[in-house]
């Protein structure tokens, strides 16, 4: 699973180290104390409270572990790191589909970690990797996600993941043809049945209504843009098949993105 296959990073300084215990089974992971506290307020104002020492365990009970080894990853190798989801992405694709399963549920919950903290590169960089995992897969954004992301996420730290999965299925009902989910590998489903989402799920349905609108009135073919795709700025002459590499990022001023043009 991927929980084994991301065995936490030695921090740059081991005398400088603090435990986190992580998930239900309370794993244990090693961080660097100091990056750790730089990296969001949320770490600082826990472990550096006077009366808690460096060497105590801080624990989140409700994380996913496979999530946080991508996590401390992160905060140990920033410059690495998108090179480290691309490595990890591909190991999976060669592997079993349960490998394949368990790193994309650990892309989701990264993205929606970063989210929560508001750390606007992490979610930038795992929002790329979420498009690259199913351009590289060929998959469809299957009816458990759209359920996860609608029923059990907060609306603000789900939205990019949201508008990006709506733009999925808008493109995916568009073109027709037939689905493949991560789930089922190589099987074929309906793609109707989204159709019982828009049913149940009104913030879904209204976020898709609007995504269909925002697209005719934009010029653009739903047909023919597909949000797997991500198009470099310059490439007007592409723009017209994928989103632009900003399209679903947080536009944050402090990865120096404006508001996307």
């Amino acid at each position: 699973s991927l929980n084994k296959a991301l065995p936490p990073t030695p921090g740059p300084d081991a005398s400088d180290l603090t435990t986190l215990l992580i998930g239900p089974k309370k794993r244990r992971f090693k961080v660097n104390h100091t990056l750790l506290c730089e990296v969001s307020p949320f770490f600082q104002e826990r472990l550096e409270d006077p009366f808690h020492s460096k060497t105590v365990s801080l624990w989140l009970p409700s994380e996913s572990p496979a999530m946080f080894g991508l996590f401390v990853e992160w905060v140990h190798s920033p410059e690495t790191f998108s090179d480290y989801l691309d490595n990890a992405i591909s190991s999976a694709f060669k592997n079993r589909e349960q490998a394949s399963l368990d790193i994309h549920w650990a892309i989701i919950h990264l993205h929606l970690f970063a989210s929560q903290l508001a750390l606007s590169y992490l979610q930038d960089a795992s929002m790329d990797a979420i498009q690259d995992l199913y351009l590289k897969y060929d998959w469809d954004v299957p009816p458990k996600l759209i359920i996860y992301l609608y029923t059990e996420c907060e609306a603000e730290p789900s939205i990019r993941l949201r508008r990006w999965a709506v733009a999925m299925v808008a493109f995916r009902l568009a073109v027709g043809s037939q689905l493949k989910f991560p789930e089922q590998d190589s099987t074929n489903l309906d793609p109707t049945q989204f159709y019982a989402l828009f049913q149940s799920l009104s913030e879904f349905s209204a976020d898709y209504a609007q995504h269909i609108k925002y697209m005719k009135e934009s010029g653009h073919d739903v047909q023919l843009k597909n949000p797997q795709l991500r198009m470099p700025e310059n490439e007007e002459s592409s723009d017209s098949f994928g989103f632009r590499q900003c399209s679903f990022h947080s536009h944050s001023s402090e990865v120096g993105e404006g508001p996307c043009p």
